[in-house]
């Protein structure tokens, strides 16, 4: 396989990387996952016209998953909501790093 059809799904899983890594508020860092998590199916797809029938499976769990995964993760940040009235990710309490406090 040629090397610069995975081009594209390494930048958008670095690009995905860096916006988890700066990003604030909860439901950024959700669609930062979203675009690492498709820039993984991409990579997945690509695989898919050397051997098609594993990677195509493969690329259909991918996807349940990450429907799976949306949904989980939009639950637990409408709960977070509930509780502390924000999605910033430095508001959750036992969060903040830096060890014991």
């Amino acid at each position: 396989m040629d090397s610069t059809v995975l081009l594209v799904p390494a930048v958008l899983i670095g690009l995905g990387a860096l916006g988890a890594i700066t990003a604030r508020s909860a439901v950024k860092v959700l669609i930062s996952l979203e675009v690492m998590f498709n820039g993984a199916l991409l990579a997945l797809l690509m695989l898919a016209t050397r051997i098609p029938n594993e990677a195509s499976s493969l690329a259909l769990i991918a996807i349940s998953l990450s429907g799976v995964e949306v949904g989980v993760l939009v639950s637990i940040f409408v709960l977070l909501f509930r509780r502390t009235r924000s999605v910033d990710v430095y508001e959750i309490p036992g969060l903040r790093g830096g060890g014991s406090e």
